[in-house]
């Protein structure tokens, strides 16, 4: 009985220590760190923006026969600032989107111009405000997108006919004439809802012509161009 007391004895012990070497053996492993979500671009949102714009205003101005050709080109400058709304919808890490912009601006220039060689004319263009409705396509890096952009658009701009040292004998106003819109620009999301961007983009507002034969005048045709840097803030939904 004695012998047996012991031998059992001994199994226990054995036992143990086996179970202890066998834990001491086990390096110790951390839970592994759950993987951050990558950032989803689709939904709608609402933004605003501000930038600065620089353009080209060309033309040719004559009487209204057609004769005595006076050509100029302006470039109109100056701010912009306005907003947007749009949609994205994101397939893999390309990022399918339609937006509508406005920009209210304040783009002018006026210079004089010569008729037969000698100074005679003065005319100015002011861009009051254009806007745009584009598709856009993107590709995402989590947080980051960059994208292009192209579209129809439209605006409006004066264009004003004066002799040197006199008021305006016609202002031209342009409103809503067609024109298209091109562009680039990268995303960054600061927060799942809170999103920036800075985007260029070109716009042609097209031609505008006129012919008056009150004043005797007529202009051939006002090409108006504008190209724009923007910064802006979205809300996406």
């Amino acid at each position: 009985m004695k012998k047996f007391a012991i031998a059992a004895a001994a199994l226990v012990v054995g036992t143990v220590s086996a179970s202890a070497a066998d834990l001491a053996a086990r390096p110790y492993t951390k839970a592994p760190a759950p993987i951050a979500a990558v950032y989803n671009w689709t939904g709608f949102y609402i933004g605003a923006d501000v930038g600065y714009g620089w353009g080209r205003s060309t033309g040719t101005l004559t009487n209204a026969a057609g004769f005595f050709p006076v050509p100029y080109s302006l470039d109109p400058s100056g701010l912009i600032g306005g907003g947007f709304v749009g949609y994205n919808w994101q397939v893999s890490n390309v990022v399918l989107g339609i937006e509508a912009d406005w920009q209210a601006a304040d783009l002018n220039e006026s210079g004089n111009f010569l008729l037969g060689g000698v100074p005679t004319y003065t005319i100015g263009t002011k861009v009051k405000d254009y806007g745009s409705v584009r598709g856009r396509l993107g590709f995402a890096f989590d947080r980051w997108m960059v994208f292009g952009t192209a579209g129809a658009a439209w605006g409006r701009w004066d264009t004003s006919y004066a002799l040197i040292g006199g008021v305006p004998f016609v202002t031209a106003s342009t409103s809503s004439n067609v024109g298209w819109t091109a562009g680039a620009g990268v995303e960054y999301a600061f927060t799942n809802n809170w999103l920036g961007r800075v985007e260029y983009r070109y716009t042609d507002l097209g031609r505008s012509s006129f012919i008056s034969a009150a004043t005797n005048s007529r202009e051939l045709g006002n090409r108006v161009t504008v190209n724009d840097v923007r910064v802006g803030i979205a809300y996406k939904f």
